[in-house]
């Protein structure tokens, strides 16, 4: 295992512990980004092994993962947003991305291939539901202090990971059938990402930890 896998995957373990400790405050986030992690770990952790044992293409991994985190991230903004209109437009579009998803894996990037387009459409979802839930923060002022609220923490850290994944990931099968080189250092470029959302999620579970709002 290289050296930024090994970063990452203590990063993404320090995290869930963290919110592990966190959860005891029972916050309605703590249980669900506690599933999205171990989500993102479960499926990480397969995809080495699968490689280890000599799998050489686990890309279809990729393709289970993409739709559960879509749902799982959207459960998270659904809790978290209190418009009606916005909550009703989240809820319909879990299925519709279940769906797109299916569509896209069974014709359009079969399972041996790199799931972009599947990506690109959750990477825009989840910024969306992200900016729309920081404009309703500000705009509605719900907390005193911004900076000790977790869930401010939480969704910048979100923000970071998909605007990343949106123009590294996302760009990833163009890349790859035009320089392997240039798609090599993409794919190294969402490790930075990865980390800044990993650290962003753990001040999310320390003020949690520390603040009462």
């Amino acid at each position: 295992m290289k050296t930024p896998d090994i970063i990452f995957f203590v990063l993404l373990s320090a995290t869930i512990v963290m919110f592990l400790i966190a959860a005891r405050n029972k916050q309605h986030f703590s249980s669900t980004i506690i599933a999205y992690l171990v989500l993102v770990l479960a499926t990480s952790v397969l995809a080495v092994y699968l490689r280890k044992i000599g799998v050489r293409n686990n890309l279809f991994l990729f393709h289970i993962y993409t739709p559960i985190a879509y749902t799982i991230l959207s459960l998270l903004y659904l809790n978290a947003i209190t418009s009606a209109l916005l909550k009703k437009i989240i809820t319909a579009s879990i299925p519709f991305f279940i769906l797109l998803s299916i569509v896209f894996s069974a014709f359009v990037q079969k399972p041996h291939e790199s799931n972009s387009y599947s990506n690109v459409v959750m990477s825009l979802l989840i910024l969306t539901w992200s900016l729309f839930y920081l404009r309703e923060v500000l705009l509605l002022q719900r907390v005193t202090h911004l900076q000790r609220f977790p869930m401010f923490w939480i969704c910048v850290g979100i923000l970071f990971c998909f605007t990343g994944n949106l123009f590294t990931v996302g760009m990833l099968n163009y890349l790859i059938k035009y320089s392997m080189e240039m798609a090599r250092q993409a794919y190294g470029l969402t490790y930075i990402f990865k980390y800044l959302a990993l650290i962003l999620l753990m001040i999310g579970a320390w003020c949690q930890l520390a603040f009462k709002e």
